[in-house]
């Protein structure tokens, strides 16, 4: 029961637990027994246990609690923050969109590896790229914990330096490179990784990105595609990088497995 009721108060959707402590509570209080039916014991450990780990419930188990929040979700807020305060800034002045564009191989303008993400020409390109990205920086912060850290800000610093080095001559503006490396690295590490869950976010970053091919092409003079490019190449570098961290391949069921999780869940709505 105390286990139950701190999952409530972590949990955002803790309605399913209130049903459990409930009968927990009448096992406890009729020692083992309701309408006369025994509740043995393990009956009731993996009445727990089916619903602790029920694949229904459990597909985003968020943690609430404020300090978790804060070092798990700290660094997708702070994009969240500064993105459309830069927006702001360059619509009141637009002679600061100069000074954080990313000018290849030219010294004054190395620091727009780190900036550049920060500055879009108008309210079309920044919108165009807010949605993906925010989709991509909470993703990767709740499915790759450990790691969703050094993940967002190597894509950002690598892109940035790419495209410093191997861009035409140009000013190159926007998020779209670091869009392009957190979808990457979404797709492809959720490939290699045989991870059922990864491959159902991939598949949803996918739907914001339809049109990830063709922006790595020279179509447009307008658009940086060396920025999609190079934005494309961190991103596979860094899930192949990553690959033996984080979260793990799913594990093989035998059938005497799934035959007794078959069981147990069956016998968990008998009880109920």
């Amino acid at each position: 029961i105390k286990q139950c009721r701190q999952y409530q108060q972590k949990c955002l959707k803790p309605v399913i637990f209130h049903l459990l402590i409930a009968v927990l509570e009448e096992y406890h209080q009729h020692g083992g027994r309701n309408n006369g039916k025994i509740y043995r014991t393990d009956d009731v450990y993996r009445m727990f246990h089916y619903v602790k780990y029920s694949e229904i419930y459990f597909i985003l188990p968020i943690n609430c609690s404020s300090h978790v929040f804060k070092s798990q979700y700290g660094l997708p807020f702070l994009y969240l923050l500064l993105l459309p305060l830069s927006f702001a800034a360059g619509v009141i002045m637009p002679e600061i969109k100069v000074e954080l564009a990313l000018y290849p191989r030219n010294l004054s303008f190395l620091s727009g590896a780190v900036t550049t993400v920060f500055v879009h020409k108008d309210l079309a390109h920044f919108s165009s790229n807010c949605l993906p990205l925010f989709v991509c920086l909470f993703g990767i912060s709740y499915f790759y914990k450990a790691i969703a850290f050094k993940v967002i800000l190597i894509a950002h610093m690598l892109t940035g330096l790419l495209i410093w080095c191997f861009a035409r001559p140009a000013f190159h503006i926007g998020a779209s490179g670091l869009v392009y490396a957190l979808v990457l690295f979404v797709l492809v590490s959720g490939l290699i990784r045989g991870n059922k869950r990864l491959l159902v976010f991939s598949l949803l970053v996918l739907l914001f990105q339809s049109g990830l091919l063709w922006g790595i092409f020279p179509m447009d003079d307008e658009v940086s595609w060396e920025s999609h490019l190079m934005g494309a190449a961190t991103g596979t570098f860094l899930a192949f990088l990553f690959r033996h961290e984080g979260p793990k391949p799913d594990q093989k069921k035998t059938w005497d497995e799934e035959a007794d999780e078959g069981e147990e869940a069956d016998e968990y709505q008998r009880i109920l």
